[in-house]
């Protein structure tokens, strides 16, 4: 969930931690949630009134934290909301964050070779750009509907889906047509 936390999410970080705030239903007990912290991940889940869970938060991280010095509160806020309020102890204390999670680019080149850095330090946000899933290409999130009906490299084709990279390698056809003599 690099891209854009849902509406009922904030987070906000100092040297030492990263306080992430869900706001949840005023009738919310802390039997209606989930939290579950890892060391490079964060899920949580709230049960609505009719027993029913579902996930409001989860992603990997953007760094990792101290998965047992990590804990949550339900908290009543100022005019009267509710708020579950995660606190993350930062590993690197020195390392501050530009975003609560990695890019959200699943199965990229540089996610997987855990580079995904590149895209920050060339200036973009890891919360802007997503992966086309359809040809893999890198896409800034605004743009992503107009690349799936425009410029998507799947388009042209009725092939199966890319690999990440497909996208950067042109096939290289034949420079003598078929039957003739070299």
């Amino acid at each position: 969930m690099a891209d854009a936390l849902p509406s009922n999410v904030s987070w906000t970080q100092d040297d030492d931690s990263v306080e992430v705030t869900v706001r949840v239903p005023d009738a919310a007990a802390r039997a209606d949630v989930r939290v579950k912290t890892q060391a490079d991940s964060l899920t949580v889940a709230l049960r609505d009134g009719a027993g029913a869970w579902s996930t409001t938060v989860t992603g990997l991280l953007r760094h990792d934290v101290e998965r047992e010095s990590c804990c949550w509160a339900l908290e009543k806020r100022r005019g009267g909301d509710k708020a579950l309020v995660i606190q993350l102890e930062k590993r690197d204390a020195s390392r501050s964050w530009d975003a609560l999670f990695r890019a959200s680019g699943a199965g990229s080149i540089l996610e997987e070779l855990g580079r995904d850095q590149v895209i920050v330090d060339a200036g973009a946000s890891t919360a802007e750009s997503v992966v086309c899933g359809r040809c893999g290409a890198l896409v800034k999130a605004s743009r992503m509907e107009a690349h799936a009906t425009l410029w998507c490299d799947a388009l042209a084709s009725d092939e199966a889906p890319k690999g990440p990279a497909d996208h950067l390698y042109w096939a290289r056809t034949p420079t003598n047509p078929v039957g003739s003599v070299a």
